[in-house]
């Protein structure tokens, strides 16, 4: 017991490789299965690139064991968990999940944690939890921790499981499975079974000590006997099991693992993985060379291998095998391929040709021949063509030759050099081969015997191919086509000519045609197809690229397009009027995206990458899963307060994708666009309050869509953001507002009615002094005036009339300017009717003894416009003002006077018919001319003079009342 100990302490793969290593080789007779495998390790993102165990959880999450953690995989990203993150220990052996979707994790000190919600729980119990290196470890249909190993199952109970009861119908023989299968073996059973292992030379004690290991596993209604010898399969019934097959296996086995769709998989050291269907008893062997130490075939049927010091690796599609240099190929970047005498031959750079013999049940080797050329830097192989006759034409950046494969004898094939110079490309048509070089189109016929050539202007010609009757030629500045006289005559000038520029087809890169349609390949638009003068066009995302580097015709009707980043298959139907689009990449099974070229033999297609050639029968992705998107958030109440950052976690998982996933995201309801996303977390910041509805999907490589995921969340406000409390403020604010308003007005009333009150206050005491300067200081002047007249008639012959009409003249003045101060103050008088009326008055009294005519023009309506005192007396003294001008300066026959009022402005228009004269000389130098300027600026008005010699004078003033 010490012992068993002491090694349950130490990493068991340390302790199969030192026990395990010298043993021979498993299934010596199983051929070597090379496919494209997807490596992940350390570098990557794993914790480590020492893989124990792989399991796949319902969800779809992949978990890896490692000795440094343990890591959950969703073909994009590792999420890593250590001790610190609460595992028991780094170092974990074992994965398991529970019925209520826990991931539980045995570790290397005996104990058993587990996995929810985002985080690590460590169980309660201490009881320790034996797992062999041999055994399994999974949850029955109780939701009990069960552990394989010897001919039963060690069942553990712990408050944390929350298993259910049931009665334990037979304590020794009650064997459980991964799946929820129970079986209850008799003890007829059970002595078969030890019969098998005696005769094994196997038993309890070379169990407890690791050395030739067995246990039982149930997978539906089969069970079977693994040891590290053999897998013996029983039928179960209730009558007792039923012996089916037995499968030897022998060397150096690390483990054997039951991986559903009646198979299990046999992990060794250097020897890789077997996988076995115990059905069929086919067996295929991956990854030879490697110590492998798991395998999982997950629900996208994918093959999962991990190892020991590599991480681990993954297949897409193991059904599309690779010939790759570990198959013996010379350089795994093909160029170029054709098949010819039954032989697969593939081009590569150095001029290097290989060449595989078909139709052979055993792995056939591949062999190597070298073009010889006169250049050694720049001799790739540009084009294989295969002719009547089993002639393979070679194309190559320094000549093309021809190459009879028809001895069944590659010892005896030998190239011959048909033309110097670099070929771009090969066609042909029964006994003509047609190639291109730089600037001409050379001819062969007549048995590769006879040669002319047809020179082009220098257009960088890319491809060619005949299409009803014509010689298409593809170039990097279109499309141009060409039919030359094939009698055999010295090379001369053609012209070409150039077609479809008008559909936009610019840089040719490939051409392909059949009797019927013509595909033609551009740099970045796709395909277009040429059918019965209709043109169609291909271009991503329908397929794998816009930047074509070949197409092929497999048949009259499938098109492959061959792009960087994989190769389009274009099926047609109807006469071309319907097709199909499927995609190959890396996630069907090619070694690379990068696909140059590819051929078909019988039912099988070869094609060409810069990793090596993929060989499949399939040619579509139709049943290819489609993406399932998850919740990755921790759950919860989807509620978040205002201000707070709102954020979503979701994972597609697709692992054929290759981590090439597109997340949409949109708020339902509000955004009209999805907006796109490399990563499943979408963030809000500063959302308004509500309900929401966040919708995602994701898109594969394939552009298949996930089902919608839908978020359903809100964004509660804040305490000052309430509804309730925002009526409140409003209603608070609307009295605050109506006390201020109704204070504010209440003053604006309280001083309009001062100033009313002052005004008429103003008025009173205007109409006052006008009363009193009228009847007092007016009736003085009025006595003084008539007396003074009366004198003057009565000194008129006397020498001191001249002094006492003086007098007379001034009394006038000041009685005429008292008047007008007497008007001015009268507030009887504030009104424009009451201005224009005594400017008329005052007017005709200037003109009454003038020889000038005065034409009057009034239109001031019947609307009462009020106008001030001061106003009124500046107004009428510059009216004034510019009449006495004309009346003394203008020798005027007519002098007009217009007054108007629109609105509150009014408009005084003075003019006549006299002299004229020069404004800006007299501006300064008149008098009259500064007042009536003086004025205008005190009465804020706008005043303009139009004069010139000889034309007259206008006087503009507009002023607003």
């Amino acid at each position: 017991m010490r012992i068993i100990k002491i090694l349950l302490k130490s990493s068991f793969f340390k302790l199969l490789i030192l026990t395990q290593f010298l043993f021979s080789g498993v299934y010596a007779d199983t051929p070597y299965q090379v496919v494209y495998l997807k490596n992940y390790s350390a570098p990557d993102g794993l914790p480590s690139s020492r893989v124990n165990y792989l399991m796949q959880d319902s969800k779809g999450f992949t978990w890896i064991a490692t000795d440094k953690g343990v890591s959950r995989f969703d073909g994009q990203h590792f999420k890593n968990f250590t001790s610190a993150d609460g595992l028991e220990s780094n170092e974990c052996f074992r994965i398991a999940e529970d019925n209520y979707h826990r991931i539980f994790f045995q570790c290397n000190n005996y104990r058993v944690c587990y996995y929810e919600n985002g985080k690590i729980h460590k169980l309660s119990n201490p009881q320790k939890i034996v797992v062999w290196p041999f055994a399994n470890f999974f949850f029955n249909r109780y939701n009990e921790l069960c552990v394989n190993y010897r001919l039963t199952t060690k069942v553990y109970n712990f408050p944390e499981l929350r298993s259910i009861r049931h009665p334990i119908q037979n304590l020794t023989g009650n064997i459980y499975g991964e799946e929820g299968e129970e079986v209850s073996l008799s003890e007829n059973d059970l002595d078969i079974l030890q019969k098998e292992l005696l005769a094994g030379q196997l038993s309890y004690q070379t169990a407890n000590n690791n050395f030739r290991p067995y246990r039982l596993a149930v997978h539906q209604n089969h069970l079977l006997l693994i040891t590290k010898d053999w897998v013996h399969v029983y039928r179960y019934q209730n009558t007792g099991i039923v012996p089916l097959k037995k499968i030897y296996f022998t060397g150096n086995v690390t483990s054997v693992y039951v991986t559903g769709k009646n198979t299990f998989a046999v992990t060794t050291v250097k020897q890789g993985t077997y996988v076995v269907n115990y059905i069929t008893g086919e067996r295929r062997n991956y990854l030879n060379n490697h110590i492998t130490t798991s395998t999982l075939i997950d629900k996208e049927n994918n093959l999962w291998f991990g190892s020991y010091d590599k991480g681990f690796f993954l297949s897409t599609n193991p059904e599309v095998k690779v010939i790759n240099q570990e198959s013996g190929l010379e350089n795994e970047d093909v160029l170029k391929l054709s098949i010819a005498g039954g032989y697969l031959f593939t081009g590569h750079v150095l001029s290097t040709l290989n060449y595989i013999k078909l139709d052979t049940n055993q792995r056939p080797a591949i062999g190597s021949m070298t073009i010889m050329q006169d250049r050694s830097d720049f001799n790739r192989i540009t084009s294989l063509v295969t002719i009547p006759g089993d002639t393979l034409i070679i194309g190559t950046d320094n000549g093309i030759f021809g190459l009879n494969v028809s001895r069944n004898n590659p010892a005896t094939w030998q190239a011959k050099k048909i033309f110097y110079g670099p070929i771009k490309g090969i066609t042909w048509r029964p006994d003509t081969v047609y190639f291109i070089s730089q600037n001409a189109v050379g001819i062969v016929s007549h048995q590769l015997k006879s040669q002319v050539g047809f020179r082009f202007e220098s257009i960088r010609m890319t491809s060619l191919a005949w299409y009803k009757g014509r010689l298409l030629v593809g170039s990097l500045y279109g499309l141009y086509t060409f039919v030359p006289n094939i009698p055999m005559v010295d090379a001369g000038e053609y012209k070409r000519e150039r077609i479809l520029a008008d559909n936009g087809i610019n840089v040719v890169k490939s051409l392909a045609s059949t009797d019927k349609v013509c595909a033609i390949g551009t740099e970045d638009q796709g395909v277009f197809l040429l059918v019965n003068n209709r043109v169609v066009q291909f271009s991503a995302p329908l397929i794998s690229s816009g930047d074509i580097r070949k197409l092929i015709w497999t048949d009259t009707n499938t098109l492959w397009a061959c792009t960087a980043n994989g190769v389009s298959i274009i099926r047609f139907s109807d006469n071309y009027q319907n097709y199909k689009v499927s995609l190959l990449n890396t996630s069907n099974g090619l070694p690379s995206d990068n696909v140059a070229d590819v051929v078909r033999y019988k039912n099988d297609y070869y094609i060409a990458t810069d990793r090596g050639i993929a060989v499949t029968q399939n040619l579509g992705n139709a049943n290819l899963p489609r993406p399932v998107l998850i919740n990755d958030g921790i759950p919860g109440e989807a509620s978040f307060t205002y201000g707070q950052s709102v954020v979503f976690n979701c994972v597609a998982l697709s692992y054929k994708s290759m981590g090439k996933i597109q997340y949409r995201f949109r708020l339902k309801g509000v955004d009209k666009n999805w907006s796109i996303a490399p990563t499943g977390e979408k963030r809000f910041d500063l959302l308004p309050p509500g309900n929401y509805e966040l919708e995602a999907v994701a898109a594969d490589r394939f552009n298949q869509l996930s089902r919608s995921l839908i978020f359903q969340f809100s964004v509660t406000p804040l305490w000052y953001q309430q509804l309730w409390l925002q009526i409140m403020a409003v209603i608070g604010a609307i009295v605050i507002v109506f006390f201020l308003v109704r204070k504010y007005y209440l003053s604006i009333i309280g001083l309009q009615k001062k100033d009313y009150e002052n005004e008429l206050a103003l008025q009173r005491e205007r109409q006052r002094i006008s009363s009193e300067v009228h009847d007092d200081l007016g009736a003085s002047i009025s006595g003084i005036k008539l007396r003074t007249e009366l004198l003057s008639n009565k000194v008129a012959d006397q020498p001191a009339f001249k002094d006492i009409d003086g007098i007379h003249e001034a009394i006038t003045d000041i009685s005429t300017q008292m008047r007008l101060i007497i008007w001015s103050l009268d507030p009887e008088n504030d009104e424009v009717s009451n201005l224009v009326n005594f400017i008329h008055k005052q007017a005709v009294k200037l003109f009454e003894y003038s020889n000038i005519r005065l034409h009057e023009s009034t239109a001031i309506g019947e609307n009462v416009v009020v106008i001030s005192g001061e106003k009124r007396r500046q107004l009428y003294l510059l009216v004034k003002e510019g009449l006495n001008n004309v009346i003394k300066h203008s020798d005027a026959k007519n002098a007009y006077l217009e007054i108007g009022l629109y609105k509150k402005r009014l408009h005084i228009i003075i003019r006549d018919d006299g002299k004229g004269f020069d404004a800006e000389s007299r501006k300064h130098e008149n008098m009259g001319i500064r007042n009536i300027y003086a004025r205008a600026k005190r009465l804020e008005a706008e005043l303009k003079i139009d004069t010139a010699p000889g034309k007259g004078t206008s006087i503009s003033l507009k002023i607003h009342l």
